[in-house]
This record gives C-alpha cells, structure tokens and sequence, in this order.
C-alpha cells in the first residue's frame, strides 16, 4: 500500500541517517582516496536511446521474452505504478541525486508512466551505500515486516553473488482502472484459496479464448540498492537508467549478454560500464512502453505484443529522430 511504501522510503532514510553512511558520490573538485568515481560526463545532454538497428521480429521478441521473464500468467495483469511516480534519493548528494530523479522521470515520461509533481510524497526510492548487507540487516531487525519472506530470500541470494545491486518492489490489488479498493472489497482477498478466486478466474462460455480479469495490480513501492565500493566506472545516466529498469518493471535478474544478442542496461554489471550500452536501448524501452501501454487489467501474457508494437515503433522513428537530434535537440533522442 502508499502508506507501506511511504513507511519504507522512511526507514531508510533514517537507517542511514543513523549508520554514518557517506555519499559517495558527490560534487568534489577532487576526490580523496577510497572515494568511488561515478562518471559524469555529459550529463544534462539530451537523452540518446541506442540499439540494434533492424532487428527482425523473432530476435526482438525472444529478447522480451528473455528479459520479462518466462511464465507471465494469462490470469493476471502485470504490475506497474498507477500513481505518478515520485523518486527520492539517498547516498549520492544534492546535486548527482537530483540529476539522477531528473533522469529518471525524464525516461519514466518517454515510456508512458505517469510523473509526479514537485513536492510529491515518494513511491520509489534509490540508495547507494558501502555495505548493502549491514543496511539490509538493520532494516529487517529494526523494521521487521518491512520485507516479506521470498523478497528477503531474493535479496540475500544476490548479495551473496556479490552483484552491485538489489532491489524489490511491493504491489497492491487494485481495481479494474487503476483505483484502490474500498475497504472489504472482496478483490482484495483475491490471492487467497477460495470459491472466488476460481470464479474470477473461470473463463466465460461465450468466449472460451478470452479470460475476464476483473482487477489490476499496482506498484506501490520500489527500493533499488547499489552498493557504493562497485560503482567504479559506472556513468551516471547508466546507473540512473538501471535504476528506471527495476523501478518501473520486473525484468530479470540479468545474464552474461551472449555476443549476438541484442543490447540491454540490464547487462551492466556483466559487461561492465565500458562494454554495457551508455543508457536505454531500444528492447528496453519497448519493454517498458508495452507494459505502460497494457490496460490495467491486460493478462501479463500479451506484454510481448504489446512491447514488439513498440519496438515498430521505435525503430521506425530511429532515422527521423536521428535528423532531429543533430538539428534541434529534444528531450529524447533515438538513433537506430
């Protein structure tokens, strides 16, 4: 729930308030040694969208399929923020903080989300520190409840990987449009075992192809973690860019990118920032806008029609967006 979400963005903020965590990554004329260097340059620059040009429809779709994840169910809509998004950073100090939301909000607008106004109570929160363990641990014995079960195992299976970042996400049933649920709206019970649930769920003889999802699913809250001592390298805009992946959706984990696969951010942390893209590709992007483009109570299983739609789209705006760019800078830049 908001109020859940809003409690957590709460907690660590006072976590680190209270664990003398420094901002790593802040405005120094000249660093002193043990600090990490996150690359800045050309930051405030348009945004530039890379990617694979002309990628056939079965490399695309087996990218999406790959990067949202196998087994999306056809019973249930996919999570996504319904409220405007509203970001608030933690670890990396006034001025790359606020450049980091205003990426992000930048990327949110381009694939669809909604984005909060100024002043905005925060749904989704970015944190570097230098030990994502000890914050994980204070925040589970000083907050307990704040983490389910299956995220805290999650979580503690990708610090133990040693990867550079952590995230999770809390959702809530919603109705059909987005809209929270009355209180004993019987929606809001649905992930139980029940009569209802397999009424719900029961297809409609009139239209034995179709299933009828009656509610949707709402993001909450996002939390994404890096930890400080492995952001060596790692350019703002890619690290903000991330950021937006984990926020906005549920891509996978991320893999060694294999040579004659299409490019993605999630594969910053494999390739490292040299080889990774500089920001969002075009599959990333497509994937992002197919799920803002879904209605509210669309099955999970049509992302991949949605998300390819998009990649048409994209692509086929590359050239004309390529001859703007170089002419007229804009917001969003999209060479193929």
């Amino acid at each position: 729930m908001k109020t859940t979400c809003v409690f957590l963005v709460a907690a660590i903020a006072a976590l680190l308030s209270g664990a003398g965590s420094e901002a790593y990554a802040q405005d120094r004329s000249a660093p002193r040694s043990g600090d990490v260097s996150i690359r800045t340059d050309g930051v405030g620059e348009p945004i530039v969208v890379v990617g694979d040009r002309k990628l056939d429809e079965d490399r695309v779709r087996e990218a999406l399929r790959d990067m949202a994840k196998r087994g999306r169910s056809a019973r249930e809509p996919l999570g996504r923020y319904h409220d405007p998004l509203c970001v608030t950073l933690a670890g990396f100090g006034d001025v790359l903080g606020a450049r980091i939301a205003e990426r992000i909000a930048a990327q949110a607008r381009i694939v669809g989300a909604n984005v909060a106004e100024p002043g905005c109570t925060p749904n989704a929160t970015v944190v570097m520190v230098d030990k994502p363990v000890v914050l994980l641990d204070r925040m589970r014995r000083e907050r307990p409840g704040l983490l389910d079960s299956d995220s805290l195992r999650r979580i503690r299976a990708t610090l133990r990987s040693g990867y550079p970042a952590i995230s999770w996400a809390s959702t809530e049933r919603r109705d059909q449009f987005g809209r929270q649920l009355a209180p004993g709206n019987p929606l809001s019970g649905y992930e139980q075992d029940s009569l209802f649930n397999e009424m719900m769920f029961a297809r409609d003889n009139r239209f034995p192809s179709q299933l009828n999802v009656d509610f949707s699913i709402a993001r909450s809250g996002a939390v994404v973690v890096f930890d400080a001592y492995k952001m060596d390298g790692v350019h703002l805009d890619q690290l903000a860019d991330y950021a937006v992946m984990r926020i906005l959706g549920d891509p996978r984990p991320g893999t060694d990118p294999a040579a004659e696969g299409p490019r993605t951010i999630l594969d910053l942390f494999h390739a490292g920032p040299d080889a990774a893209p500089p920001g969002l590709t075009l599959v990333d992007l497509a994937y992002l806008r197919g799920i803002y483009t879904m209605s509210p109570t669309e099955p999970a299983s049509r992302l991949e029609s949605f998300a390819l739609t998009a990649y048409a789209e994209l692509a086929g705006d590359s050239k004309d967006a390529e001859d703007d760019c170089a002419e007229e800078p804009d917001d969003a830049c999209i060479p193929g």
